[in-house]
């Protein structure tokens, strides 16, 4: 029994570890990408360009949550979709900016005005990006079990999020600094969606991503789970990398 049970602990370790294999190969392929591999020579303009429509993405966030909060029969990743969805929205008594608040904060202090923000409007590729992955949230939602969701919860929402964030974090550093402004959006959120690997996450790991990787790890439990995460997170890169190729050249 205790060989077994050794086994078994050995074969989930191995199916988290490949899956891990996987997502940090997604990720480099999402560094790989023009927008990113070229971050540090985003003139004003286009940083903001990009911004401007990363903005419509991230209005996304609570939509995407509640259908997947829909779908998942697990209490325990129920329970922490729901917390991390309030934690968009800090407070009941409207005293508090929302998260999306402070994204247009964030904005504005990296140069955009405010009448810029609120006169932009999705371009057909943003357009386009949304429906997708709204259509991809409900077919999730409808599977049984709770391995697609988690993922898209997971990769969609939190590691995809902080990598972008992180990286073009050093065009916006500089800005920052010269206004005397801390970030209230960009920066908190790639501290708190960091990247925490399957095999290491913990049910009180400090990180989104490390909470959700735990429901996840436990969810994994063969060989055509990890098929389904795989499959799963393929489609999540590629919508994000059709949004950022609209802005080649």
């Amino acid at each position: 029994m205790a060989d077994g049970t050794r086994a078994d602990r050995s074969a989930a370790r191995h199916r988290l570890l490949n899956a891990d294999a996987f997502e940090h190969a997604l990720v480099e392929r999402l560094l790989a990408q023009p927008v990113f591999a070229a971050a540090d020579e985003l003139d004003d303009a286009a940083l903001l360009r990009v911004l401007l429509q990363r903005r419509f993405v991230s209005l996304l966030f609570a939509p995407v949550y509640d259908i997947g909060i829909d779908g998942l029969r697990d209490s325990t990743a129920l329970r922490l979709a729901r917390e991390i969805l309030r934690e968009e929205y800090p407070d009941h008594s409207g005293g508090t900016p929302s998260h999306r608040e402070e994204l247009v904060s964030d904005l504005i202090s990296l140069g955009a005005t405010r009448q810029q923000v609120v006169a932009a409007r999705p371009s057909a590729e943003t357009t386009a990006t949304i429906a997708e992955t709204l259509t991809l949230a409900l077919d999730l939602a409808a599977e049984p079990g709770d391995v697609a969701v988690l993922t898209l919860l997971r990769l969609w929402g939190e590691v995809l999020v902080a990598v972008e964030y992180g990286r073009l974090w050093s065009r916006m550093e500089p800005r920052f600094a010269q206004t005397g402004v801390a970030s209230r959006f960009y920066r908190p959120h790639y501290d708190h969606d960091g990247h925490e690997p399957l095999a290491d996450a913990t049910a009180d790991s400090r990180t989104h991503s490390g909470r959700l990787g735990w429901c996840l790890a436990q969810a994994l439990a063969d060989d055509a789970a990890v098929a389904r995460f795989e499959q799963v997170g393929q489609r999540v890169l590629n919508i994000r990398l059709r949004f950022y190729g609209q802005f080649a050249g």
